[in-house]
């Protein structure tokens, strides 16, 4: 298990040294506006989509192994080539790579936590270390790049990504093993990821407004970078992620999942109705506080019931709302931003989110949750 996670947490963290890279890079370097940096955002959302499906076959078929180390590969491929892509077409190719790269790895390491004989501690683990990596990244990218440049921040992002492609090749047990291979593997799009997907897709949103445009909301008033707000954010999620853990084992998924989005949604607002560089701390704070609580109920929400052997199709079909929900909202929210302000960005966000409880929350019929210990031996249909 702790192999899993620390190649979980190397994978996350050179997807997460490029969050406030990204935006500097298009509008520096490349002299393009907001739009662009949408474009560019939406790259690697779209062949991270198209590719989900194949990633949750492959890890069903031909292992949770493999599949995390083809996909860390390509995040090293998609990163260390920036350095010698010196056009906007060339750049967006290098995001297409990495996009096909962080659907493998994602897929590949998150039905390796469900395989774990404790899969309700093993995926709230994996998701403490996806969160870790993502949240350690862009304040190390901003004393990186404060450091040395753009370029030691991409250099540094595909070394990482090297590192984890070494740690992928050691996982043994349930992280690593081969799943059984005498039942029929799930279908591409699993009608159990759905529900779950559909939550994840309105979290995602508010993930992207923050992630995506505080570095530029925070110049815009006055602040000298963002590191600040991203570590603190951090900090409060992993910390509630944390002391958490036995509270969300006894809250029905789909209550946490709703919890999760209104606090991103109130988290978002803040933004809008308190425009300062103090009050982004705030916003950050809350919206950290609901992304702790999302992630692990979506993923619990979406293999409860299944065997091994669809497990990978239906993490893949949930996850896929991930790039679905980045897509939608780079492009959205980037159009928004130029053309009316990076607020009213923030506010579609917030709305996206407090609406999304309305739609995905059963009505009249009580859904299957999963136990408390995520026993694994419920094969049971959906």
């Amino acid at each position: 298990m702790t192999r899993l996670l620390l190649c979980t947490g190397a994978c996350f963290l050179s997807l997460g040294l490029l969050i406030p890279v990204i935006p500097r890079y298009v509008t520096g370097p490349l002299d393009q506006g907001p739009v662009l940096v949408g474009v560019c955002l939406a790259m690697t959302s779209m062949f991270g989509l198209l590719a989900r499906p194949v990633a949750g076959r492959l890890a069903d078929r031909r292992g949770r192994r493999a599949t995390a180390c083809a996909g860390a590969l390509l995040l090293a491929a998609g990163s260390s080539a920036v350095l010698l892509a010196d056009s906007l077409p060339l750049f967006l190719v290098c995001r297409a790579v990495a996009g096909v790269g962080e659907a493998l790895t994602y897929v590949g390491l998150a039905a390796s936590a469900s395989d774990h004989e404790r899969r309700g501690a093993a995926i709230n683990h994996f998701s403490v270390a996806v969160n870790a990596g993502l949240l350690a990244g862009p304040p190390l990218a901003e004393a990186v790049r404060v450091a040395a440049g753009l370029g030691a921040v991409w250099a540094l992002s595909g070394t990482v990504a090297v590192a984890a492609f070494a740690g992928c090749l050691f996982l043994t047990g349930p992280a690593g093993g081969e799943p059984s291979r005498t039942r029929k593997a799930g279908p591409l799009v699993h009608r159990a990821g759905l529900a779950p997907g559909f939550a994840y897709w309105a979290s995602v949103w508010g993930y992207t407004a923050f992630s995506a445009f505080l570095p530029l909301h925070v110049a815009a008033l006055g602040g000298d970078d963002s590191g600040i707000h991203f570590l603190l954010y951090g900090c409060v999620l992993l910390t509630v992620r944390l002391a958490g853990h036995r509270l969300s084992t006894r809250i029905a998924p789909r209550t946490m999942a709703a919890a999760s989005l209104i606090l991103t949604a109130a988290g978002l607002a803040m933004l809008v109705v308190w425009p300062s560089v103090t009050g982004a701390l705030f916003a950050a704070a809350v919206l950290g506080t609901g992304q702790a609580l999302g992630l692990p109920a979506f993923l619990t929400m979406a293999v409860t019931g299944l065997p091994a052997e669809q497990r990978g199709s239906a993490l893949a079909t949930t996850t896929a709302f991930f790039d679905l929900g980045f897509l939608t909202a780079a492009l959205a929210l980037g159009a928004i931003a130029q053309s009316l302000g990076l607020t009213y960005g923030f506010a579609a966000a917030a709305a996206v989110a407090a609406l999304a409880p309305l739609l995905f929350l059963p009505l009249g019929r009580k859904p299957r949750e999963a136990s408390p210990q995520g026993d694994i031996h419920d094969h049971s249909p959906r």
